[in-house]
């Protein structure tokens, strides 16, 4: 009878340990497949929660660079220093949006105005009542020109809402929202016009009249949500009823405008804010960013914002350690169950070994039948573990998908509006707030490369198995064996 002929008798003759060895290969196995499905799935929910908590820099105007500073006379002749460098316009927005890795950009601009109806009267701004010096007549506003509206922090932190119309994206032109209680005090509502004049009386100085106007259509209303203070100091113009938001694409042409119009260079933007896929990668985007020839970088100067990745840099960097420590552990462990119940089970073949090498079987071919009961059991084993470790993928993977999607890190501070700051505050921060990607499909899947990888490092660790806990008898002569019997 042939060395392999007697393997699958054994195995189905002694079942109960067959079955025992089974189980550990199994739970081996299948541990083993869904450690590597994570590991890989891992990565994916590190980059989904690097991309949650976000990363931004800052595009501004470098007026620390004496080269970009230039004196003159200015308004009614004083004696200023101003800059004389580069704008930030469309086109070298355009251009840093060309570097890999930058995902969106938003930028925030204010202005004051007087605000005019369709039929030409100047809107009256909503009065805080509590003010000596609020007046009932005034109507010069504040302007504030956002890229989109969900950026604004106002609106993306729930102080302010959209609840008749819409909000204006980056691709609107011509647009604006305005509050309920001025919509009502000025009888304003969706599609009409309102009109921003720029003149003396807002600016100090003159302004050509064919400069001085810009019109927008009213495409939203808001309401204050949260509690805002108002208090005695509060002047009309801080009050969140009187501010108008406008799109950028609209109000800087326009501004840019009135300053060519009396000799001045265009304003463009003060500054500019990206947001980057990846925060992790934020500095070798910005190194590649500083390549681009088109811009011109001794007038601008980066400013960057990952604090919050940095917050939790450590526990993503823990994330893929972990689960090496946890597939190690696991395959370790079963590993050591299985060579001590082997070398328990050798010792009660003790008796078989002697018998067998007395009757002139070699060495090689008992330790080979041992390899083929192992192999036999190890195979049935991590085939099944293929299927079980990808229900148990499966599983896994919804874990993952909700903890990414839910495991948001909040705006610090110093980045949000909340209800019930204090408005006449100098230090409101209107920064803007990127919307952070949601996974929406995560996949964890065992893939044919896992499954032969553990397939076969498991098949040649249950056959050392097998040698280590078989070494210490095959070594015994026949003699040895028997008389240690007796």
């Amino acid at each position: 009878m042939s060395f392999v002929h007697r393997g699958f008798l054994y195995v189905f003759r002694k079942w109960q340990q067959s079955l025992i060895t089974f189980l550990i290969l199994f739970t081996v196995g299948t541990a083993a497949l869904v450690g590597l499905a994570i590991l890989d799935a891992s990565a994916v929910a590190a980059a989904n929660l690097r991309g949650q908590l976000g990363g931004t820099f800052l595009l501004e105007i470098d007026m620390s660079n004496p080269a970009n500073m230039k004196s003159g006379i200015v308004g009614d002749g004083y004696t200023a220093s101003y800059y004389a460098g580069d704008t930030i316009d469309n086109n070298v927005i355009d251009e840093v949006l060309k570097t890999p890795g930058i995902a969106d950009y938003s930028a925030h601009v204010e202005h004051a105005a007087n605000l005019k109806a369709d039929d030409g009267r100047y809107c009256n701004l909503v009065e805080n009542k509590q003010n000596y010096y609020s007046s009932a007549n005034a109507h010069r506003a504040w302007i504030q020109g956002w890229t989109s509206l969900e950026q604004c922090s106002y609106f993306a932190n729930g102080m302010l809402k959209v609840t008749e119309g819409e909000m204006f994206s980056q691709s609107a032109y011509g647009q604006a929202v305005i509050s309920r209680e001025l919509a009502e005090k000025n009888r304003l509502g969706i599609g009409d016009r309102l009109t921003l004049e720029t003149n003396r009386e807002v600016v100090g100085f003159d302004i050509p009249s064919a400069y001085q106007e810009c019109t927008f259509e009213i495409v939203g209303i808001f309401d204050i949500l949260g509690e805002q203070q108002i208090s005695y100091f509060t002047g009309q113009t801080q009050m969140l009823q009187n501010w108008v938001f406008v799109d950028m694409r609209t109000l800087v042409p326009y501004i840019d405008e009135m300053m060519i119009s009396l000799g001045e260079k265009p304003i463009g933007y003060s500054d500019v804010t990206f947001s980057v896929n990846d925060p992790a990668q934020i500095e070798s985007i910005i190194r590649e960013l500083k390549q681009n020839p088109a811009i011109n970088w001794d007038c601008f100067k980066i400013e960057v914002d990952d604090d919050n990745y940095q917050n939790v840099k450590n526990v993503l960097d823990g994330m893929d350690s972990s689960v090496r420590m946890m597939i190690f552990a696991v395959v370790l462990s079963g590993i050591a169950v299985l060579v001590l119940l082997l070398a328990i089970w050798a010792r009660f073949r003790v008796r078989e070994t002697g018998v067998m090498l007395a009757l002139g079987q070699g060495r090689r071919g008992i330790l080979a039948q041992r390899m083929i009961e192992m192999t036999l059991i190890a195979a049935l084993a991590f085939g099944c573990s293929y299927g079980a470790s990808g229900l148990a993928a499966d599983r896994v993977g919804n874990m993952l998908l909700a903890q990414a999607n839910e495991n948001k890190v909040p705006e610090s501070p110093s980045n949000s509006i909340r209800p019930g700051m204090e408005i006449t505050s100098d230090d409101i921060n209107l920064n803007p707030v990127f919307a952070a990607p949601e996974v929406e499909e995560l996949n964890i899947t065992i893939s044919a490369g896992m499954y032969v990888k553990v397939y076969t490092m498991g098949l040649l660790i249950s056959v050392l198995c097998v040698c280590a806990a078989s070494s210490p008898v095959m070594k015994m002569k026949p003699r040895e064996i028997l008389s240690n019997m007796s």
